[in-house]
This record gives structure tokens, sequence and C-alpha cells, in this order.
């Protein structure tokens, strides 16, 4: 071999983080890098010394090397050092064209950093395990099953009362909200939890989803002939589908005015007529409405008819958005992770740092966003553990904009308290950044080691120029 690719193949040698330990055919040493003593805690030159005076000297309590060169075969062990390191370590055979053994290269890896990964990993699963047994244990007034209905802000405690009051009546109930809050669960559980959750169905219909020319036929139904394209038979409605039972009208300030009229008409009289038909049709059936849109705005726009408002605001019921109803967040994350888990068999937690950023973010996708984020981010985790940087940008984003702007004196907005703590530890880095010339510098001021100080700094979107720019 040459001695500039000796001095090449050394140089690699000693940038691998792994230790690097080689002997000849005998076991003698021939080579070693910086890795292997700082893993195994040898500071001593052990070049040219056969492998048993390591064992010898009790600078290693176990050799692969010795087994390799018995077996001529690859021999993995898992070994700790009197450094204290634990390594697997792999002794690999180096065999000539004739198949005869001219050399041992050992691979020492050091577990450290993956065992501290684990232990962390471990605490994170059994905290997510109390947070799901508290939530077992928490006797819902509803007693619906977890996955179902998570409920902790005392202000939605509040609404689930007035809905069990009014549940086992007739009252015609209006559900607001926001998309994604929920209303369609809730008038789930309005149903169930009356007394036509045994004698009747509940039935849904979006009003906004199906055009007006034929919503008409959807809810009343049709005569057979009634029209072009009508079937011979005809056409039950989804009042009829609904009789005994309950009749779900969400997004009801979609609908058009001339249905208008006949829903009111139908509330009256309690009746209805097919398309084509003649003979009006009893009916017993309970209605529930829900919109996302402000109806005191549309009667007054006179898109929506202020008779039918008053009809079906008998009770409105406010389902307030996710942002309104923190405490709900963290138990809500436990729950679909928990769900998630199970239906793609995977075991993911979420690290403390990730509740943060949800517990600050807006959520303008409520409850249906919460879900669908937390799906998305245990589907394409690999690691067991849900950080930070997993995050979608704007979640992320949303975070560092609010760490960064906001002033704790003059801000009359309460923050959490952890994005508080998170307010002046960006305040205290970036104050730390100008005051010192290397990052190093910035670090021991802070009391933490540089990595950390990286760490914090990606988290809350930090860059030294940016800060040495503004630097008067």
């Amino acid at each position: 071999m040459s001695r500039d690719l000796e001095t090449k193949l050394r140089v690699v040698i000693e940038s691998m983080t792994d230790g690097i330990y080689m002997t000849d055919a005998v076991g003698i040493c021939i080579a070693c890098n910086y890795a292997f003593k700082r893993i195994t805690g040898i500071v001593t030159d052990i070049v040219g010394k056969h492998v048993t005076y390591l064992l010898e000297q009790k600078l290693i309590s176990e050799a692969v090397t010795v087994e390799t060169i018995e077996t001529r075969r690859h021999v993995s062990k898992i070994i700790k050092y009197p450094s204290g390191c634990e390594a697997l370590v792999t002794g690999n055979p180096v065999l000539d064209e004739k198949g005869d053994l001219i050399a041992v290269v050992s691979v020492v890896r050091d577990l450290s950093g993956l065992n501290a990964l684990k232990d962390q990993l471990n605490k994170s699963k059994e905290l997510a395990k109390q947070y799901v047994e508290t939530l077992r244990k928490f006797n819902s007034p509803v007693n619906m099953p977890i996955d179902k209905l998570i409920v902790r802000d005392p202000k939605m405690q509040r609404v689930l009362d007035v809905i069990l009051r009014i549940a086992d009546s007739d009252v015609t109930v209006m559900l607001y909200g926001e998309s994604g809050v929920g209303k369609g669960m809730i008038a789930t559980l309005i149903h169930e939890q009356s007394n036509r959750g045994e004698k009747g169905q509940l039935i849904k219909i979006d009003c906004g989803a199906i055009p007006g020319h034929l919503l008409e036929s959807e809810l009343f139904g049709y005569e057979p002939g009634a029209f072009t394209g009508a079937r011979r038979e005809g056409k039950i409605g989804l009042f009829e589908l609904a009789n005994h039972g309950t009749l779900f009208l969400d997004e009801i300030g979609e609908l058009p005015l001339a249905l208008q009229v006949k829903l009111l008409n139908v509330l009256q009289d309690r009746r209805i007529l097919r398309v084509g038909g003649t003979r009006p049709i009893p009916i017993d059936v309970r209605i529930l409405c829900a919109t996302n849109r402000n109806l005191e705005v549309m009667v007054a726009d006179g898109t929506f008819r202020q008779d039918l408002y008053y009809r079906l605001n008998v009770v409105p019921i406010t389902i307030l958005p996710l942002r309104e109803r923190k405490e709900d967040i963290l138990v809500l994350t436990v729950s679909f992770l928990d769900r998630f888990n199970k239906k793609y068999q995977h075991v993911v937690t979420a690290s403390p740092e990730v509740i943060d950023y949800f517990l600050e973010y807006s959520w303008p996708g409520n409850v249906r966003e919460l879900e669908n984020t937390i799906e998305r981010l245990v589907v394409l985790n690999q690691s067991g553990l849900i950080r930070s940087e997993d995050l979608p940008e704007k979640i992320r984003a949303h975070f560092q904009s609010v760490v960064t702007s906001y002033n704790i004196e003059a801000g009359p907005k309460m923050l959490h308290l952890k994005t508080a703590v998170a307010v002046i530890e960006r305040q205290l880095i970036e104050q730390a950044l100008r005051q010192n010339e290397t990052l190093a510098a910035s670090a021991k001021r802070l009391g933490i080691d540089v990595s950390t100080l990286l760490r914090k700094c990606k988290k809350y979107g930090i860059k030294r120029a940016n800060i040495l720019a503004r630097t008067p």
C-alpha cells in the first residue's frame, strides 16, 4: 500500500463516529481510531499489542476479535466498557482470494445516544398511557365512548348539560359553530339520548351539498312519473325515512327560499306532500339543524325567512371552536393518538413540545383539523416520537410568530404558561447571541451546551445572522 493511500485511509477511519479496532490474523492490533478510545475509555497506546493484553489488563470485558478469528464469521455482541459506555461491537473477518484470514475489523457503535432516546420514548409512552387511563376514569356525563366525544373544558361541559336536559324532548334545536367543531356528533348524541333513538333513525342531509332543484325530492320524495328521469316506482323522501326518529338538516342556511316555505309548512302541519303527489302524509319527526352562518344577519338581508328562523331557533346551542376550549386539545390529542395507533398498528407518542405547539395554534378546522393532523403524523412517523420538526409548517410558523411578537408587559392576551416560558426563553437566547461573539460563548452564558442552543434556535426560528444584523 502506498504511503499516500495509507494516509487517506487513516483520515477516513479517524473521521468515523463509530470506533474501529483492527488486528491481523492472529489478533495483534494494527490500528484503532480516536472514536474507539473515546467509547471504550482506553487511552494507552495499544497498537502492536495482542487482543488478550486488553483482556488481561481489564481494559475490555469481552473481545469479539478472538471469536471472529476462531470462527472466521461475523460476530456481534453488546459490551459495556469500563468507561461506562454500552456499545454494539461487530467483528468482521477479512479474507484473501484463497479464503485465508488476513485481518479482523471490529466496529464499535456507541449505544448511549440510542439508549437515551429509548428511555425518552419509554417515558413518553408511559405519560401517554397515564393520559389515556385518566381519560378512561373520567366520568363523562353523557356516558359516550371515549373515541366519540371528548369534553373536558368547563364551558363545553355546560353545553353538554343543556343537551342532556333537552335530549329527551321533541324541541327543535339549532346548533351553531364553525366547520369541524362536531355539530354532527352533537346531533347524534341528542338523537341517541332521546327516546327516538330506539323508535327511529337519525337521518342526516347537508343542505348545501345538494342542488336546490334536487333537494326538494330528496326531502319529500316523489310520486311515480313526477318528472322526467324519475323512478317508475317513485321514491320515499328523507322525512318519511326519519319517521318516529330525527332529521338533521346540516347547513340549514343554504336552504333555498322556496324550500324554506315548504319546510315551515311541514313544521306547522306535521305533514309532507311528495313531489307530484296530492295526498298529504303525516309524519312524526324531530328536527335538528346546524349552521356555521349568522342566521340573524341572513334574516335581515332577506335570504332566510324570519318565521322559519323562529320555528327552528327554539333551543340555540353554540359549539365552541377548539381554540376557545384549550383543555380539550390535550385529551383529544391523546384519544386520536390511541385510535390511530390501533388503526395502523403503530406505537407513536407526542413530545411535550408538540403539545405546546398544539395549545397555541388557532385550529381553523377545529376538531376535524386536529384529527386529520394527528392521523397524518402517526402514518408518516418512523421514530415512535412526534417532534416539533414533524409538524406542518403552518403550525410551527404560528407558534414561532407568537413567541417572536408577544410582549409580556404590554400584551393584553393571556398566554398558556409554557408559551410564556418560551417567549422569555427566546428573548434570553436572542440577547445572548447579540452580546457574545460565538455560539459557544452564548451557550455558556445561558448555561446550556451548543447542541441545545442550536436545537432551541431551530424551534423558535432564530437565525444568528439576523440577530447580529439588527444589533446596533
